[in-house]
């Protein structure tokens, strides 16, 4: 006998007129008995019966179309009758019947931190957003958002950035990256983490589609931080699914005069944690076992940072905190180094104010961070050693 994919009955009946994809859960578990109900008006008449609602005609050359599509994109496909589905998606209210998928769907069985916010984020937000995703990845937990423009294509990039994992829940079809300029980094996710959606092959941005998404992303993770968001971003639809789901909810404190801030701010307002760094996750969600560890950390990153005084190198004080000086350093990396106070600048303040270009600055802060004579905070402004 034939062995059937379990995803063959469960794709033929989101195709079928008048079911839902709820429906798939109710159908026979054997899928080469759903499968062969599903192929004969009697059979379907029986389903009919199980479903108490009628199961339509299946589109069949759509349904060749979709097998065709699977394996054009290299996916691959799980349902809730699978052994790799993640068991805690099962639990979920409106829990997804099939996940398609490229790159580890291990990945998808390890729960971490869902960073998500407004499209139309701030530069501020976007750094911010960066370091939180790198340090939460640092720890070996998985980020995960929606990949899209702004805060999530951040989060993404900045667990990418320290070799950490991703996961990125998209609203379209497998085979449709949305929003197209992000094709390269859902592509670099797919190769380093994975990318995952519970529509069919094909599906294009609908508009409808993405508060469902919203629930998956949310349903991966333990915890969900909000960052910059308005008082009717996307981003708040996911923090509902959390708690509805019974995940912890972070936001990130903003300006109160900054629109993006609002649905932020009144997050924590109504109970959700306020997050400035890492640590507050690991914290507040003491599920992930590091909050003991913190402070341990927290002191071998002091002592890692340390730099000691080399052969022509002079030690010198500047407002109480040591520093060190080395009489190697190039003209133009003492420039930037002289510009930067013990007041948090950005890149391109300092570019202006030395009339280098932005590029050079940036170079030369990485050389003098790497030599510890500036630090980065975790919105990517410098200060001075």
């Amino acid at each position: 006998m034939c062995v059937v994919p379990s995803f063959h009955p469960i794709i033929a009946l989101m195709l079928a007129e008048g079911v839902s994809p709820a429906d798939c859960f109710r159908i026979p578990r054997d899928p080469a008995v759903a499968f062969s109900l599903l192929q004969t008006e009697k059979g379907r008449l029986k389903l009919s019966f199980v479903l108490r609602k009628p199961v339509g005609d299946i589109p069949w050359k759509l349904f060749d179309a979709q097998l065709r599509a699977i394996e054009r994109a290299g996916a691959g496909v799980l349902t809730h009758l699978d052994e790799g589905y993640p068991p805690f998606m099962r639990d979920i209210p409106e829990a997804p019947a099939i996940l398609f998928h490229r790159g580890d769907p291990d990945r998808l069985g390890a729960r971490g931190v869902a960073i998500v916010g407004c499209r139309r984020a701030s530069a501020r937000g976007v750094a911010f957003t960066r370091a939180l995703a790198g340090d939460v990845a640092s720890y070996g937990i998985p980020v995960t958002s929606g990949a899209a423009l702004g805060i999530d294509t951040a989060a993404h990039r900045g667990a990418l950035d320290r070799g950490g994992v991703t996961v990125a829940v998209i609203g379209t079809g497998l085979d449709v990256p949305y929003p197209e300029r992000n094709t390269v980094l859902l592509d670099e996710i797919a190769e380093k983490g994975c990318v995952v959606t519970e529509q069919l092959m094909g599906t294009p941005a609908l508009k409808f589609v993405f508060p469902r998404r919203n629930r998956l992303i949310s349903g991966f993770s333990r915890a969900v931080v909000v960052v910059e968001a308005g008082e009717k971003s996307g981003a708040l639809i996911t923090a509902r699914w959390a708690l509805e789901q019974g995940r912890e909810v972070g936001a990130v404190p903003g300006f109160p005069g900054d629109a993006r801030s609002r649905g932020a701010n009144a997050l924590i307002k109504t109970g959700a944690f306020p997050v400035e760094r890492v640590e507050d996750i690991f914290e507040a969600v003491p599920l992930f076992g590091l909050s003991a560890g913190l402070e341990a950390r927290r002191e071998g990153r002091s002592e890692a940072s340390g730099v000691q005084p080399s052969i022509g190198r002079a030690l010198s004080r500047q407002g109480g905190r040591s520093r060190v000086v080395p009489d190697d350093l190039p003209g133009d990396a003492q420039a930037v180094l002289d510009a930067v106070g013990s007041s948090p600048v950005d890149a391109d303040a300092l570019a202006r104010h030395l009339d280098f270009s932005a590029a050079v600055v940036q170079q030369l802060l990485l050389e003098l961070e790497l030599r510890g004579l500036v630090e980065r905070d975790r919105a990517g402004l410098y200060t001075r050693c």
